[in-house]
């Protein structure tokens, strides 16, 4: 890798990022937008948009490119303020939200069928390992928190590999996940945590390397129609399984045109749009909190209005809406706030700065 490249990997801002990472929290909204208004309302169980459930897949895509374009930064890799940085922008707003649904759970248990508040499930809960607390559960007290568990045992990974091994392009980290994935094909293991840890879910992590590296080495090629062709082709993919469960084959069916649509974007969503920047903002707040406002809405506010009959179309657009400005609001009072916080007290009011500024020129 060129030094130039290099440096201009570690200054720019990739808007498309951005915008795909608000497409993902919104298809995740949307999705359970879906599933719960089909479970409240005894509708027709085959009519969920499943395929909002991709947004997922496309977090774990970017999360991978993301991870491979910060260790491919010039200058030695630093263990330390790799760890910095992901706690404080994961760790605080979690462990908020978690706590939140432990107090509901233990004040209001009549609120929630399957959740309970058992410190056990807490601190599992907490610590981000997906242990089995009961009748082969692993999830956490939040019911979107599992994919934060793949988030931090990816981040280990890459730490692990970058730092001791001194693997920059992070081959022996996508080794290693390949690895698990095949051991995992091939034991079945019965164990949940196990289970877990060999899902082939963890293949979209080395899609968003793989994405990093192709992008990286072709662009500063000459433009060509080839982003444009996998953005439609990586969207088209999806739309075409929007009713339809993915199955076993995940990694597959949403994993490889998440990472189609990620390389496109790259090449073809280069413009600047406030708004789409602000969504991409607040997508972990809206990640996070979108649950709740979904909840509310669809088991409280529809039922003590029962004289207004309104299309489901505007129902989803008040609940969207309801959901973005919560988010909005979370970002700003809490979690930008504390990750601040968690970047001054872990690393101190000189690297305050740098960290800030490098957190808004790559958006990670």
């Amino acid at each position: 890798m060129s030094a130039a490249r290099s440096s201009s990997i570690s200054s720019e801002t990739l808007f498309s990022v951005q915008y795909l990472r608000a497409a993902a929290a919104l298809a995740v909204l949307f999705y359970h937008i879906s599933t719960l208004s089909q479970k409240t309302w005894m509708l027709d169980p085959e009519r969920i948009d499943y395929v909002g459930a991709a947004g997922v897949d496309l977090f774990f895509v970017i999360s991978g490119f993301i991870m491979a374009m910060i260790v491919a930064r010039p200058g030695d890799f630093d263990g330390r303020q790799f760890w910095i940085s992901r706690i404080a922008r994961v760790v605080p707003a979690y462990w908020v939200i978690t706590l939140a649904v432990f107090v509901l759970v233990w004040v209001m248990p009549q609120l929630f069928k399957e959740t309970t508040s058992d410190l056990q499930t807490l601190l599992i809960s907490l610590s981000f390992v997906a242990l089995d607390h009961g009748n082969g559960n692993t999830g956490p007290l939040l019911v979107v928190g599992w994919t934060l568990n793949y988030e931090m045992f990816f981040y280990a990974i890459v730490a692990l590999t970058s730092g001791l091994l001194g693997d920059r392009r992070l081959i022996s980290a996508s080794a290693g996940i390949i690895a698990l994935v095949v051991l995992g094909q091939w034991l079945r293991p019965s164990h949940p945590t196990l289970m877990f840890y060999t899902d082939p879910i963890l293949l979209e992590f080395v899609l968003g390397i793989l994405v990093f590296r192709i992008w990286n080495h072709l662009r500063e090629s000459r433009r060509n129609l080839a982003p444009l062709a996998m953005l439609i082709t990586g969207t088209l993919l999806l739309m075409l399984q929007w009713e339809r469960p993915v199955g076993d084959m995940r990694a597959l069916f949403w994993g490889v045109p998440a990472a189609a649509m990620l390389y496109g974007a790259l090449g073809v969503l280069t413009f600047r749009n406030a708004m789409l920047i602000r969504l991409g903002d607040w997508s972990y707040a809206l990640y996070l909190t979108h649950v709740f406002v979904i909840t509310f809405y669809i088991r409280h506010v529809i039922s003590q209005v029962t004289t207004i009959a309104l299309p489901w179309q505007v129902h989803y657009l008040i609940m969207t809406v309801a959901a973005c400005a919560c988010a909005a609001l979370f970002y700003v009072m809490i979690e930008r706030p504390l990750s601040r916080w968690a970047l001054k007290v872990m690393h101190g009011r000189r690297s305050l700065a740098l960290s800030v500024k490098q957190s808004a020129a790559t958006r990670a």
